[in-house]
């Protein structure tokens, strides 16, 4: 590994070239390139050969956080893959540098020969009384800002993909002892009766396939993990992936018999634990109050939904559009899936109104809501966009599919039935759509809304109950 100094009385030449590799990454394109080469000024220059380690788990060294200009880092803990760093940009070692902890609980390896600039821990240190902080220090919380609006993008698209059925919560149980799994299982459908449950006896297929369902609640036994360990890098990663899942955690396991082991998943934000062996009355009393809380819980989000829905309608508001589109923004330069947008009107709204009156024509737009809830897939938005228009946001769906969806909707719409249609000018009531596609068709929001609103008034313009989509740039 060589490491080199950025600084230089006469600048180094490579700062621009550096600067403009991190600009384009998620937690640095809002900031500038003079303060981005400033910043880079501070750093050291590593060259990584490939499966040579940066960093070695347990291996005593001052917290560092380190930026990937070139190549691949792979992340790991006891073997386990935790994840990869292969956009220029990504960076790793940032909760370290918040906790100061000279202990890495993971390796850090180069999977190709790879390039990275590391910013030292001294950099990140502010004194009580002092009015200046260092450009590193300031990037450094304007990427901590950065992953917390990725974090609440993510949550707010995971809330979207829930059901809101009246289907009971998903929990699952992480215990390789089937004995237990089987106990755990049996006290919850005895308290718990619309719960489902996802029994898990391999930590191995959790962290590798984490997301693949989405967990309400887990119960988890962490023993297997520990080793002679007490407070084990393999169960930090665990507890970690859990805690992403935004559900509540309860440990029950004999590794909770030490106040360390139970300080330490504290601190990893577990709240409950039961020791093995345990009581079905402890077990149950236990369950009960997750219970309580988890229906709690929905309730406030119910008032959230409420505060975020059109009444007329029962789909989302303006609101609630706006902040599901920046949510679909912030995830694409991570995630790179294309989304679609489709902008919706009642054809000749306006002659129903003045017909038949707006009583009638709040039946049709409520007709119209229900349609589109009950065509569009599980994790789409559909919300009214004002008066009788109708926005469908679709993630992770190109341009010919977000066709199909536009005219699987239209069609449902002409074959229904409302009352009085034949009066109207088409003999018929029906909607219009327009279509665009991100990033194919548009750079930002508003644009993506235009190329659409544009191929909507383009389908009325020429003739009505028409599906049009926009052009690519």
């Amino acid at each position: 590994m060589q490491r080199k100094p950025l600084s230089s009385p006469k600048g180094n030449p490579d700062l621009d070239k550096f600067a403009k590799i991190i600009k384009s990454c998620r937690y640095f394109h809002k900031i500038s390139l003079a303060l981005l080469k400033e910043m880079l000024r501070q750093g050291e220059f590593v060259t990584l050969k490939a499966e040579e380690f940066l960093i070695r788990e347990n291996h005593a060294k001052p917290p560092e956080l380190i930026v990937l200009l070139e190549g691949s880092l792979a992340v790991t803990s006891k073997e386990h893959f935790i994840m990869r760093l292969n956009h220029p940009g990504d960076i790793v070692g940032e909760m370290s540098v918040i906790a100061a902890d000279p202990n890495p609980y993971a390796d850090v390896i180069a999977e190709e020969d790879s390039q990275v600039v590391i910013f030292p821990n001294h950099l990140f240190k502010v004194a009580e009384d002092d009015t200046k902080v260092s450009v590193v220090y300031y990037v450094f919380s304007h990427i901590l800002a950065e992953k917390l609006k990725h974090v609440t993008a993510r949550s707010l698209l995971k809330k979207n993909g829930r059901s809101h059925e009246a289907s009971g919560p998903l929990i699952g149980i992480l215990d390789p002892d089937p004995l237990y799994r089987k106990k755990i299982k049996s006290s919850l459908e005895n308290v718990w009766k619309k719960s489902q449950v996802i029994e898990l006896d391999s930590y191995q297929f959790f962290l590798e396939k984490p997301f693949e369902n989405n967990f309400d609640f887990i119960i988890i036994d962490p023993e297997m993990l520990a080793r002679d360990n007490s407070q084990s890098a393999e169960i930090r990663n665990l507890l970690e992936i859990c805690s992403s899942h935004l559900a509540p955690m309860l440990v029950i396991s004999k590794y909770c018999e030490k106040e360390e082991n139970r300080q330490f998943l504290a601190e990893l934000g577990v709240t409950d634990f039961l020791l093995k062996p345990f009581s079905t009355f402890d077990l149950e009393h236990l369950l009960i109050k997750f219970r309580k809380d988890h229906y709690r819980q929905q309730e406030l989000e119910q008032v959230e939904i409420a505060a975020d829905t059109d009444r007329l309608t029962g789909l989302a508001n303006r609101r609630r559009m706006d902040e599901f589109l920046e949510a679909m923004l912030t995830l694409f330069p991570e995630e790179k899936q294309a989304f679609s947008l489709i902008i919706a009107d009642v054809d000749h709204f306006k002659h129903y109104n003045d017909a038949h009156g707006h009583q009638l024509g709040d039946v049709v737009l409520a007709t119209v809501a229900a349609i589109f809830k009950n065509n569009i897939r599980r994790g789409d938005l559909a919300a009214r966009y004002g008066g009788e228009e109708f926005v469908v946001i679709l993630p992770n769906c190109e341009k010919d599919n977000a066709m199909l969806i536009a005219n699987k909707l239209r069609q449902a719409i002409a074959v229904e039935k409302f009352p009085y249609q034949q009066q109207q000018p088409l003999a018929n009531l029906t909607c219009t759509f327009g279509v665009a596609t991100f990033p194919e068709d548009a750079d930002s929001k508003d644009l993506l809304l235009k190329k659409a609103d544009d191929c909507l008034y383009k389908g009325k313009a020429s003739g009505r109950n028409k599906v049009l989509a926009a052009e690519s740039l």
